[in-house]
């Protein structure tokens, strides 16, 4: 019976920095929704006017596509890493879950920064470069890092969400034998997963942005948040001061939920497609004078 080998982390990391770019590309306006709510300064007419809701796509593409690269090789080097040290060919739900988390976190360490940049771009309008070199001025090498704890819950629940509790939900589905495409498989999956990890992580995801757009004073001879608000408790304190506080941390929940809905469903389709493409492709060697294709597969 011929069967598919196991792609290798590098491989991984390749088909996530591919399907990154993909979701960003679609996803966009979503991410500038979300944010805007949560800093309580939406407006429709902005909202609607593809110059402020694209805008910074090309920094949120090549800041994505590093992030998923990583989450993707990194989950399958920890996974990896697990089956060698157990001694074993499948993780059960629990360790594929904490490697999941794992290279959530892990993203977030490159995330982190691309993030801050970006959402103090998207505020002040400067370009990548300044925005970044102002908030190094004002805060420090480490202030890109500012809201980074709140960043790595936020991608470590996320990245489970996806890489672990969506196959366990299209697993279960078809335990059940109902009468479903694979296509209405997937898009249910992705609706349960992708609910419950915005619902999970969205008041870490809200820390965080209100902790980096704090980086930089919104107006000009006014201090930056940073200068009051120094971490996760003290942002909460502010919110709470400010009113109903469970309100306040889910702010902009709608769109992003609806943004991780469609991310689960475009990472999961994107996926399958992309590994059963690398999988059948095909590599020319030439041995002896003579051309021999190489498939991707072995049999056992």
């Amino acid at each position: 019976m011929a069967k598919n080998r196991e792609l290798s982390a590098a491989e991984h990391a390749t088909i996530g920095a591919s399907v990154g770019s993909i979701e960003m590309a679609i996803m966009r306006p979503a991410v500038f929704w979300k944010t805007e709510l949560q800093q309580q300064r939406f407006s429709l007419a902005r909202a609607m006017n593809p110059a402020y809701c694209y805008r910074g796509l090309p920094l949120a593409i090549a800041s994505i596509a590093p992030i998923t690269c990583i989450q993707f090789g990194a989950n399958s080097l920890f996974s990896s890493t697990m089956k060698a040290a157990k001694g074993k060919a499948e993780l059960n739900e629990f360790e594929k879950l904490l490697s999941a988390v794992l290279a959530g976190a892990a993203s977030a360490l490159v995330q982190c920064p691309c993030q801050l940049v970006e959402v103090n771009q998207s505020n002040h309008g400067s370009s990548m470069l300044a925005t970044a070199r102002r908030v190094v001025s004002q805060n420090g090498l480490l202030g890109l890092y500012r809201g980074y704890t709140m960043g790595a819950i936020r991608e470590g629940i996320f990245c489970s969400s996806y890489m672990a509790i969506n196959p366990m939900v299209k697993g279960w589905i078809h335990e059940r034998e109902l009468e479903l495409s694979d296509n209405s498989t997937t898009l249910l999956s992705s609706v349960v997963s992708g609910t419950l990890g915005a619902a999970l992580s969205h008041p870490a995801d809200t820390l965080k942005t209100r902790l980096q757009a704090g980086a930089l004073p919104l107006r000009p001879g006014e201090p930056a948040e940073a200068s009051r608000i120094s971490g996760p408790i003290a942002a909460l304190k502010d919110i709470s001061e400010k009113g109903d506080l469970l309100k306040k941390c889910f702010a902009g929940f709608s769109p992003r939920l609806f943004r991780l809905i469609c991310c689960t469903y475009i990472y999961s389709t994107c996926t399958e497609s992309l590994e059963a493409l690398w999988h059948s492709a095909t590599v020319d060697l030439v041995v002896g004078g003579t051309r021999v294709q190489v498939t991707q597969s072995y049999n056992t």
